[in-house]
Order: C-alpha cells, then sequence, then structure tokens
C-alpha cells in the first residue's frame, strides 16, 4: 500500500492497494477508483462491534455504514478528497495507540484500525 497526498487548499489522498489490500471509510468519503476496486458496505467495518456499536457511531456523529474498498486480482487505486479547505494528515498508529478526532475528521483507515466514539 502506498499512500500520496496532493493539492494544498483542497488536498486529494490517493491510496494505491496491491491486491487484496484494503482500506475502509464512512460511507460518502469517495472521490474516485479505478476499476480493480471492490466496494463493500457494511455496519461492522472498524470495530463495528454489532448493533450497539452502530449505535454509539451514530450518536457521535458517524455514519451508520462503513465502506471497504478492496484492490481485486490487480493493483488499483482509490482516493479521497477533501469536502472542506484545510489539510489531510496521515497519523501512523501503534497497537494500544488511541486519538480522537473531530467527527468528520476521519478520512480512511487500514482494516487494524478500531473506531470508537468519545466525548469531550
Amino acid at each position: 500500500m502506498q499512500t500520496r497526498i496532493q493539492g494544498t487548499t483542497m488536498p486529494v489522498l490517493d491510496v494505491q492497494l496491491d491486491p487484496n489490500e484494503s482500506v475502509f471509510s464512512e460511507s460518502g468519503e469517495l472521490s474516485w477508483m479505478t476499476a480493480s476496486i471492490q466496494m463493500t458496505t457494511h455496519t461492522q467495518m472498524g470495530g463495528g462491534g454489532g448493533i450497539f456499536g452502530v449505535l454509539k457511531r451514530v450518536a457521535g456523529g458517524g455514519s451508520l455504514f462503513m465502506t471497504e474498498y478492496r484492490a481485486v486480482q490487480y493493483p488499483g487505486e482509490v482516493s479521497f478528497a477533501t469536502k472542506v479547505p484545510g489539510h489531510i494528515v496521515p497519523i501512523q498508529l501503534t497497537p494500544g495507540q488511541e486519538l480522537m478526532v473531530h467527527r468528520h475528521g476521519f478520512l480512511c483507515a487500514t482494516p487494524q484500525v478500531t473506531i470508537g466514539v468519545g466525548f469531550q
């Protein structure tokens, strides 16, 4: 998997996936993708945790569904663009590390990342 952030005021995140690699995001975050990418919508991605996990995510201002983008048979590319002017900041998480992000601040992640809800 390789990532590239392009642009300044309205940046775009391009993710190049090798076969069987995937990323997920909230529904509606996709800008464009190549033909070898398969989209699957789940309520369980990002550590959904059943109906209770989904309700927590919605209560926190997130989306009911998460979409997985997987390269099937061939490498592919999926791109996500910001909806408002700002920056895309890549963050490398280690196991056990937590990060609190504004409800519209999450763009996409690898399947190893678990999304939860926090209130401040």
